[in-house]
């Protein structure tokens, strides 16, 4: 495993879809209707839109970023080198499970720790055989 397919620096192809794309528009041809349209009938459009009444859904977190490392702040994390190879092993089973997903070693790592924050009496077990608590 190279350090960019590690870190995420390629291979993350949920944000490549173009922006017209995500909006459901046939992006195969270029529509001469759309120029010829009235700004009066865009703006009937987007009122009826607005006067649905429906949010658009909010898109996954792996389908609505640009990049991987996209809307996340790094925390470095040192591991000693039993936890990396447990990491490593986990996104091999990650990937096998999510068959067609690219799993991203960055995706893993921050399930993992969302997963221990919604899950703090398994950290404080973890801590405790490590010698926390012992003084």
């Amino acid at each position: 495993m190279s350090k960019d397919d590690r870190y995420g620096a390629a291979g993350d192809t949920y944000g490549d879809t173009p922006p017209a794309a995500e909006n459901g528009a046939d992006t195969s041809a270029a529509d001469d209707d759309t120029e010829s349209q009235t700004e009066a009938e865009q703006e009937s459009a987007d009122e009826k839109t607005a006067s649905s009444g429906s949010e658009p859904a909010e898109l996954p977190f792996i389908f609505a970023r640009r990049t991987v490392k996209a809307d996340r702040d790094a925390l470095p994390v040192y591991v000693r080198p039993t936890t990396a190879d447990r990491l490593d092993a986990l996104e091999r089973e990650l990937d096998d499970r999510f068959d067609g997903d690219d799993v991203m070693s960055l995706d893993v790592r921050e399930a993992v720790v969302t997963a221990g924050l919604r899950n703090v009496d398994d950290v404080v077990d973890v801590m405790e055989e490590w010698g926390y608590g012992r003084r």
